[in-house]
């Protein structure tokens, strides 16, 4: 009896070893398809892979601690190809912008400005002549759309900018003072209203989109005016809108590659405590 007991412990030992053989073999396998993932730069599935081996082999301790290893080196090369990525976006981008500012003027009053802001050469924003749009960017990348009012009616404070099939966006109404103002010379109205951040609205996109198209514009308030968008307002308005644009993303990639060198250092500094902590042994 005692015979057969002890050859039954035998027979359950072997095949535990051989089962933990065989997970600690697939383990294994897991881990060089988490190596060869890496070495593929496909990170996004490594990092998937890593954060799975632990559910899926709890006991396989060296290839866990393998894995959160080689997670530090994938986070690492995931941030060198996103500076690389945005380094070559941002030399396309900056191209472009120098081009296109060749379209602009630098305007900037010391007086009353810390910064300054670009304006269409075809479109002189010290003109006051006719009722019309016009648009700038300032150095920041933001762009503003100016409704300029001449005539006898008078009172303005929301822009809608329409096509033939009565697709439309406007403007949020801008009462307030500050970049606006109004006068009356010689019998005439002027007004000036400023729109920007969200009380533009995306009606520079708007007329971006449609600049082939024939776009009516209406100033409402407490007096009503439309006017057919004049095709110099509508290309010097889409060029302010491409600067925006591309001033605004060349920014966002470099706040990403700045976010990205920081986290490269912080692992190199967390990699190399790493090291330093580890006991010396003879």
């Amino acid at each position: 009896m005692k015979a057969t007991v002890k050859v039954m412990f035998i027979v359950l030992a072997s095949l535990f070893i051989v089962a933990c053989g065989e997970k600690n073999k697939e383990a294994k396998l897991y881990l060089e398809d988490i190596k060869s993932l890496y070495e593929n730069e496909e990170y996004e599935l490594a990092k998937q892979k890593i954060d799975s081996i632990q559910k899926l082999y709890p006991k396989a301790f060296d290839e866990i601690k393998a894995s959160l290893a080689l997670l530090q080196d994938v986070r690492k090369a995931q941030n060198i190809k996103q500076i690389a990525y945005c380094d070559s976006v941002v030399n396309v981008l900056q191209s472009r912008i120098d081009s296109i500012k060749q379209l602009f003027t630098y305007d900037i009053n010391k007086e009353y400005q810390e910064s300054g802001r670009f304006l269409p050469k075809t479109m002189p924003s010290k003109i006051l002549s006719a009722t019309t749009l016009r648009a700038g960017v300032k150095e920041n990348g933001q762009l503003f759309i100016e409704s300029v009012f001449v005539g006898n009616n008078k009172y303005h404070e929301a822009v809608k900018v329409s096509l033939k099939d009565g697709s439309y966006t406007e403007t949020l109404p801008v009462n307030e003072d500050g970049l606006n103002f109004r006068f009356t010379d010689a019998g005439k109205n002027y007004e000036v209203i400023t729109f920007t951040g969200k009380d533009e609205n995306g009606i520079a996109r708007f007329i971006y989109t449609f600049a082939d198209k024939p776009l009516n514009v209406t100033l409402t308030g407490k007096s009503t005016t439309s006017f057919a968008l004049s095709g110099t307002a509508k290309k010097a308005i889409s060029d302010t809108y491409l600067l925006s644009d591309w001033m605004l993303c060349v920014d966002s990639l470099k706040s990403v590659k700045e976010k990205a060198e920081l986290l490269i250092k912080y692992i190199d500094e967390k990699k190399n405590a790493s090291a330093l902590a580890k006991p010396v042994t003879e």
